[in-house]
């Protein structure tokens, strides 16, 4: 398994065992850049540089993969996910979602729209690949996860709160939509975010005996 596996949470690398063989690469870079953009959010004390370092992984994503440094295994992973021909232009959208997150709180509408459709489809598209624009039920389901990982995440009671309940104004209007097999890591996302939305409250720690043994049945058959 590729070393992006290896920079996971335990929570991610089972929802990652549920993707095909042929995804599970993909899914792993996903979740591990993900997370290492979170934590330059996170560890950022001057705007200027979270920007600076959110910039350098711009450039990696742009640049040729002969202009790349070699070193970071994290690169190079994306080296390996780009030569078997997948698109990177998700994970730009993705990156742009977590530069949001350096402007000032408390946010307006305008930064929860931008901060979810980049995230939220971002992350959809570069999970599901196959170089096809998301549904526009998938592109609503993205918007709305990135929205309830946000609050599950965020420390500012206000904003944790508002973008809950963004979270919940659009799955009110939103059907389930449906993935196929190679989308399975994504419909457990979602099966997480709509139990906490039916329930109106957020799930503390998604990684109990009770959740998992959800995540294995619904990986197992898809229900």
């Amino acid at each position: 398994m590729s070393d992006a596996l290896q920079e996971l949470e335990p929570l991610q690398r089972l929802i990652v065992a549920y993707a095909g063989p042929e995804d599970r690469d993909r899914y792993a870079l996903l979740f591990a850049l993900d997370a290492r953009f979170a934590e330059i959010v996170r560890s950022t004390t001057e705007i200027l540089i979270g920007q600076m370092r959110l910039t350098w992984w711009r450039d990696i994503l742009i640049k040729p993969a002969a202009e790349r440094p070699a070193g970071e295994p994290l690169v190079e992973q994306v080296n390996r996910i780009e030569d078997r021909g997948e698109s990177l232009a998700p994970l730009l959208n993705l990156l742009d979602g977590w530069e949001v997150m350096l402007d000032d709180f408390p946010w307006e509408d305008r930064e929860f729209d931008n901060y979810a459709t980049a995230r939220g489809c971002g992350t959809f598209a570069f999970a599901l690949a196959g170089g096809k624009p998301l549904s526009e039920g998938q592109a609503e389901l993205g918007r709305a996860w990135a929205l309830w990982d946000f609050a599950r995440h965020c420390s500012d009671a206000g904003m944790r709160a508002a973008a809950f309940d963004r979270c919940t104004e659009i799955m009110t209007s939103q059907p389930q939509a449906n993935f196929d097999r190679s989308g399975r890591p994504v419909s457990i996302l979602c099966k997480l975010m709509i139990r906490d939305v039916r329930k109106g409250q957020l799930t503390a720690d998604l990684y109990r005996p009770a959740s998992a043994a959800r995540i294995i049945w619904h990986g197992v058959t898809g229900r």
